[in-house]
């Protein structure tokens, strides 16, 4: 998954393992219970394809963000792929553009 670490941060996460996540099968509430019982994981750092998101389009920017920012209280780095403008929009507007890492492929 190496193509996928952005080229500013690719030093910061090297060592680091990406895991693919989808908000559209899991719970994000019991991914950050399961992060936060395991110490042995430092910073967990996540991937989010978000052009793939179903419930993106079904229950809209606000779920989403409220998902990843459970996940991001947990301790998780967020790395999203394929944000479309809107989410982007969003996030800057939030002001998590630099919360969540996001990648371009």
């Amino acid at each position: 998954m190496s193509s996928l670490y952005p080229q500013r941060s690719s030093a910061h996460v090297a060592a680091a393992y990406l895991s693919a996540i989808d908000l559209d099968t899991v719970d994000a509430l019991q991914v950050a219970r399961t992060l936060r019982k395991n110490p042995s994981v430092v910073q967990p750092q996540l991937v989010v394809d978000c052009g793939a998101l179903q419930c993106l389009r079904t229950l809209g920017v606000s779920h989403v963000v409220s998902q990843l920012l459970v996940l991001r209280q947990a301790g998780a780095s967020i790395w999203l792929c394929n944000a479309d403008s809107t989410l982007r929009r969003c996030l800057d507007v939030l002001k998590l553009q630099s919360v969540f890492l996001t990648i371009d492929e």
